[in-house]
């Protein structure tokens, strides 16, 4: 096998475990507490987003439609807010995060259509 397949064979192994590990490190989340402003076990869905990020772009006016008829979505822009990117072991923007009942419930990676969101709000609400 020559050097070069040896190279390309790596770079393939790269672009598709990069992806598959973030996939993973986020849906270990679920599960995990997570502690509320008010201290009290709330369920509400937060939005993990970043300004210079294409898919974040096409989702938030997507999320602040949402926002205006549902009062339990958050928005938290990780430039703004590094600590809370933290907190959630944030890995990608965009990323849906569903705490039910003050657990992490779900967990969504990318842009995300409409009717997937109001799926998970769903999951909140009845």
């Amino acid at each position: 096998m020559s050097w070069v397949m040896i190279i390309l064979l790596l770079i393939a192994s790269y672009l598709i475990l990069v992806p598959l590990l973030t996939y993973l490190s986020a849906k270990r989340q679920i599960g995990l507490e997570v502690a509320s402003e008010s201290g009290e076990a709330e369920s509400r869905l937060i939005y993990f987003y970043s300004e210079s990020c294409p898919p974040c772009k096409q989702m938030t006016p997507i999320i602040d439609d949402l926002s205006r008829h549902h009062g339990n979505i958050s928005k938290i822009n990780i430039s703004d807010d590094p600590e809370a990117a933290r907190q959630y072991k944030i890995r990608a923007t965009p990323t849906l995060i569903l705490v039910k009942d003050g657990v992490i419930d779900d967990i969504l990676l990318g842009a995300k259509k409409t009717a997937q969101i109001e799926n998970l709000l769903n999951k909140i609400e009845h």
